[in-house]
């Protein structure tokens, strides 16, 4: 159990935080400059809680989700991909996502998915359940 949560702390917590930029904020933007189903200003670039720029938050926060998604995925055999996606709507209805007026409310549940989705897509090459 010891080295579960070392290894999923070790390679869950950076794949959570790079997979804030790399897939829920690329979906983000693909979403607002090509689909235009959103507004222009599609990145809140306002102070976030404490004081910390919203792009920190949400790299916080993917990190620490990111850790849990490694240990269950860790420990129980479930299908990677598609309980990275849950996890990620259930991370979007948990989470204020900050996104300006306009936004269709379908887009948080989308944007979490891709965050969920890419965690576990990111977790894959490292073997995590070997």
């Amino acid at each position: 159990m010891r080295r579960s949560l070392r290894r999923a702390l070790v390679l869950g917590v950076p794949c959570g935080a790079l997979s804030v930029p790399v897939f829920r904020d690329s979906t983000l933007f693909l979403l607002a400059k090509l689909a235009r189903v959103m507004p222009d200003a599609a990145y809140a670039s306002g102070p976030g809680p404490y004081g910390l720029p919203l792009l920190g938050w949400f790299l916080l926060l993917g990190a620490a989700g990111s850790f849990g998604i490694a240990l269950l995925l860790r420990l129980v055999p479930l299908p990677d991909l598609l309980f990275g996606a849950v996890v990620g709507l259930a991370a979007a209805w948990l989470v204020p996502q900050h996104l300006p007026r306009g936004t269709p409310d379908w887009v948080p549940w989308f944007t979490g998915a891709a965050w969920g989705w890419g965690t576990a897509f990111l977790l894959r090459p490292l073997a995590l359940r070997g």
